[in-house]
Order: C-alpha cells, then structure tokens, then sequence
C-alpha cells in the first residue's frame, strides 16, 4: 500500500501523516495540504503506525489507536488531531505527560448526525418502509377505500424525547424534538440516577449521542431496558459500547421495546456477530452513516487545516 504525498505547504510547514485517510471517503484534502507536508495512508494497522509516525511533528487519526507504549517511541510528535468528535483513540494521559497537544474535530457533524437521527426516529414511528411495501404487494389497489390506515402510527406532538448526551449534537436533536412538539428531557453524565430512571420510563424515544466513557459503557443494560415503555423506540447515534446489545435483542424479540436504530456497533466493521442481528424484528442497523454527509466530511477537512494553522503559529 502506497501513500499519497502532498507539495510541500512551505519550508516551515511540519511533517503531517495521516494514518487512516480512507475513513473520510473522497474529500479535497487542499485545506490540510497548504498547511503541512502531509503524507496520506489509506489505512494503517497495529503493527505498521511506528514506521509511518517517525519523524512526523503531526499524526491525523480517525480510527487508529495510539497508546502510550506507541508515543513513547515517538519523540518528535507534537500534535494529534483526531478526524472524529471524540478522542477515545488516544491515551490523553500518556499525550499530557509527553507534552503532546490533542484536538478534536468537534461540531463539524451536527447538522448530518440529527438529519439521520431524525430519519430513524421517523422510520422507526412512521414505517415508511413498511407503507411502501404494502403498496408493493398490492394492498392499497386492493383496499375497498381510499387510504390504508393500519398499521396506525401516531403522533410525535406531546411525546417524550429523552436525548442521552446534551452536547452539540444532543441539543441540535432536543431542537428538533420541540419544533414537533415533544417534551425533551436532556440527560448529562452530571444527571442523578433517579432522573435517569425517570426519563427513561416516561420516553417515548430515546436518543443516545454521549461519549464512551467507563462510566457510560452498557449504560443502557437489561435493567434499564426494562423501565422503558413497551412502546418505546431507541436509537443509538453515539458509540456501540453505551448499550448491552444482547439485552437489547432480547427485548426487540421479547416485545419488550417496540424498535430500536443503531448507527454504531461495539466492533466497526463488524464481523459475524452482525448476523444474529439482522433477523432481529424491528431493528434497523445503518453503517456509522451519521457523521458522513459530504457537507461534514469536508467540514471535518477544515477543521482539521484550522488544527494546523493554529499550531504552525505557536497557539
């Protein structure tokens, strides 16, 4: 696997390996180019990061962990800058004590992540897919009057939304919410136990966008599951890890919870533990979409050539 090379941006511009560039799908990287000399690897594994780091000033990750044992070898890195709203990729502590900067690329993604928030919310209370099939199959042709009603949906106007994560995103799908009318019930890592349990008994949706921290792994477990309403829909825009996905199962087969949307797994790609999933009635399962609207993506670009600016200045 070859790497692309950039022009050089400027005798003082610094080195720049981009280890995962493939994640971003076809973008202009020119932002980026006019800031650093910038090598771009499509993907890189475990074993190859230290050859391609060495002697970078910046290294540019979307998915690729560096640890601590990794930078310890790598005494020329200055910066890291994640492609991601997140930055579970990277041991903080380890970049503290070395003296490495680390930024995040956050609220490139809002407007993309509640666009498709909305769109599985709507899938999963409207059936769209489900409608469509009928006419298919013939069903509206045959139907002895104008329009076919069952299965009956109903409105969002006066339902409640509780949003796990009341950051960028989290508030951008709280707005959407009350513009249809629902009450919106935030939830933060700073939110008591009990108004948890609350919210989540009175939701009629539920929207995770937290981060994965060891706090909230498997925030979402049997137990929880169980206080929600059996006609209550779930959909996770954050990270695999928030929800137990075999006590989530359970509860779609069970008829525990009326649907669930997952745009994220705890393994991405995934490998055959996604096949027990795709029987699973009721669960709709997109591949980490959320983020990746062609606005964000070359959004994210920016912000990353703004990371460079900034630390080409000394800031």
């Amino acid at each position: 696997m070859a790497p692309s090379l950039s022009p050089a941006a400027g005798a003082d511009a610094p080195r720049a390996v981009f280890l995962d560039a493939l994640s971003l799908g076809p973008v202009d990287l020119a932002p980026i180019t006019a800031e650093a000399q910038l090598t771009c690897w499509p993907s890189t594994g475990p074993e190859q990061r230290l050859s391609r780091l060495q002697g970078a000033a910046v290294a540019i990750t979307n998915k690729v962990c560096l640890d601590a044992p990794l930078l310890a070898q790598l005494p020329q890195l200055r910066l890291i800058c994640t492609a991601s709203t997140g930055t579970d990729q990277v041991d903080l502590e380890a970049c503290e004590a070395r003296g490495i900067t680390v930024r995040h690329a956050g609220r490139y993604s809002r407007p993309s992540v509640v666009q498709i928030t909305w769109a599985l919310i709507l899938e999963l209370t409207c059936q769209l897919q489900l409608r469509r099939r009928q006419v298919l199959a013939g069903d509206w042709q045959r139907s002895p009057v104008f329009a076919l009603v069952e299965p009956a949906f109903d409105e969002l106007a006066g339902r409640h939304l509780t949003v796990v994560g009341a950051g960028d995103i989290g508030r951008g799908v709280a707005a959407v919410g009350d513009a249809f009318g629902m009450t919106v019930h935030p939830i933060t890592s700073r939110t008591p136990a009990q108004e948890l349990e609350v919210a989540l008994r009175q939701a009629d949706v539920v929207s995770l966008h937290a981060p994965l921290t060891a706090a909230s792994r498997h925030l979402i477990n049997a137990e929880r599951l169980a206080w929600m309403k059996a006609s209550a829909v779930l959909v996770n825009m954050g990270r695999g890890g928030l929800i137990d996905t075999p006590a989530l199962v359970r509860a779609l087969q069970e008829g525990a919870l009326a649907g669930a949307a997952l745009d994220v797994l705890e393994r991405e790609p995934p490998g055959p533990e996604l096949e027990p999933l795709k029987g699973v009635p009721n669960l709709i399962l997109t591949p980490h979409i959320g983020w990746a609207s062609r606005q964000a993506r070359q959004r994210l670009v920016a912000t990353l050539a703004a990371h460079l600016a900034a630390f080409r200045q000394g800031c």
